[in-house]
């Protein structure tokens, strides 16, 4: 990454840059995946294609190769994803999974792209937009990050962009984003939504009254498309609520009562189109399994006081709860997990310790030494956005290590943009992380990150864990 900000060429064509960049770790990852041990340790997807699709003789190399990468890439829960959009939901369990990928790649199997079988039409159209968002959501984080920044001309800043956006390429999740799953959609539209929030703070900051109550209505729509793809899109409705409670106390202390009521009235209606993008849903769920007059008899959790078929499928099908996953068989997956937790938590305590006041950290045992976030490149509004977002990637890793599958904190980070503005600010400048009295040079962190990418595609590929 040093070697990524040090060359000039990307300040002068930063988009192509990151784009020739992004397509060569794309090649590379799916080299691997297509190398790896056939058909896997796990047939699922071998008995999902096989009978849907004719013989491959006679075909084209191409599509032969297209259909070799869609067998390796729709592993694990890509299978559900591209099972439902092909046959709609039909059990229960299914419905753990976005229904608004799923919606989206039903529409997106239509297009003809000349197989047989409309199962590998299904999978390789998710292979491709997954690809594509994974793209958008680089291209995102980058013009996001300087939109964050005091002097978004300046090198420093440029350095920061870009190795935030490289960063986001060679992210953890790895084939899981470029695999039929819901985690690069889900990039893209929080990172899209951070982005109209952050121009509405900086609206509200210059007085535009107007663009700030549109842009935070338009956030809260992309984070409530956000959530239909991935449940822990409801975090970001937290970023509203502060904002929520933050209008109205200190206008009210102001004084400035229409003015207060106003912003808070738009705040509200973003917040209920997010929490709109995890209850339709469930009100179609319901209305399918707990409502329909053909059933002999109605499912457990339509009994329950809130009836969502999310926590029940979560609960009973997958074992989500409380410690449940606290077990010494699941240890090597808290292991797995643990450098993500750290990297999480870390940039979550190093924005909420910084004074603005004095630029520097309010406890000298947490990070001794001031970054260029905390001394250059990030305006006072980033600043701002940055503490906001600090509490939903912090929720989400408290989460993650107390009730989640913990090993899925690897790919779903990938939608959460603080920990990549700490991690390549010091990049860029080349300060090591100071963790528990111990400095680890963030080069190590670098390359845990490519050589957990890349193992990972390799037995992603191959069905084995962890997913």
């Amino acid at each position: 990454m040093s070697y990524f900000v040090s060359l000039s060429w990307h300040i002068r064509w930063p988009v192509l840059s990151l784009t020739l960049i992004f397509f060569a770790w794309k090649l590379l990852l799916l080299l691997i995946a297509c190398s790896s041990p056939y058909p896997g340790y796990d047939t699922s997807t071998t008995l999902l294609l096989s009978g849907k699709v004719q013989d491959i003789d006679g075909q084209g190399t191409l599509k032969v190769a297209l259909r070799r990468l869609a067998s390796k890439l729709t592993r694990w829960d890509a299978i559900y994803f591209v099972q439902r959009a092909h046959r709609g939901a039909l059990f229960e369990q299914e419905w753990a999974f976005g229904w608004g990928f799923a919606k989206l790649l039903q529409l997106l199997s239509r297009l003809k792209l000349g197989f047989p079988g409309e199962v590998v039409n299904t999978a390789i159209a998710g292979i491709l937009v997954s690809s594509i968002f994974h793209l958008f959501s680089v291209l995102v984080l980058y013009h996001m990050t300087l939109l964050v920044a005091a002097r978004p001309a300046s090198a420093e800043s440029t350095r920061t962009a870009f190795g935030s956006a490289c960063l986001h390429i060679i992210s953890p999740a790895g084939l899981f984003l470029s695999a039929p799953y819901a985690e690069s959609a889900f990039a893209l539209l929080n990172f899209s939504g951070c982005y109209l929030y952050a121009l509405g703070l900086q609206a509200h900051e210059n007085g535009r009254a107007n663009l700030r109550d549109t842009v935070v209505v338009l956030s809260g729509l992309l984070f409530g498309l956000a959530t239909t793809f991935r449940s822990n899109g409801l975090l970001s409705g937290l970023l509203l609520c502060f904002d929520l409670v933050r209008c109205i106390m200190n206008d009210l202390q102001a004084g400035t009562l229409v003015h207060s009521l106003r912003r808070s009235v738009f705040v509200v209606i973003s917040g209920c189109i997010l929490a709109t993008g995890f209850l339709y849903p469930q009100y179609l769920a319901f209305q399918e399994f707990c409502c329909g007059s053909d059933f002999k008899y109605r499912p457990i959790w339509c009994e329950n006081r809130i009836p969502s078929i999310y926590t029940w499928v979560q609960d009973h099908y997958w074992n989500v709860g409380l410690l449940r996953y606290w077990t010494i068989s699941n240890a090597p997956l808290f292991l797995l997990a643990a450098p993500m937790l750290l990297i999480m938590t870390s940039s979550t305590i190093w924005i909420w310790s910084l004074d603005d006041s004095s630029e520097q950290t309010r406890s000298q045992k947490i990070d001794p030494d001031p970054t260029s976030i905390k001394r250059c490149w990030m305006s006072p509004v980033g600043k701002a956005l940055a503490r906001r977002l600090a509490v939903p990637q912090f929720l989400l890793a408290v989460l993650a290590l107390t009730t989640y599958h913990v090993q899925v904190i690897t790919r779903i980070s990938s939608g959460y943009p603080l920990w990549y503005w700490w991690l390549a600010a010091k990049l860029a400048e080349q300060r090591p992380w100071r963790f528990a009295g111990r400095s680890i040079p963030v080069e190590v962190v670098l390359r845990w990150m490519v050589l957990y990418a890349l193992i990972q595609a390799g037995l992603f590929a191959a069905f084995l864990p962890p997913a």
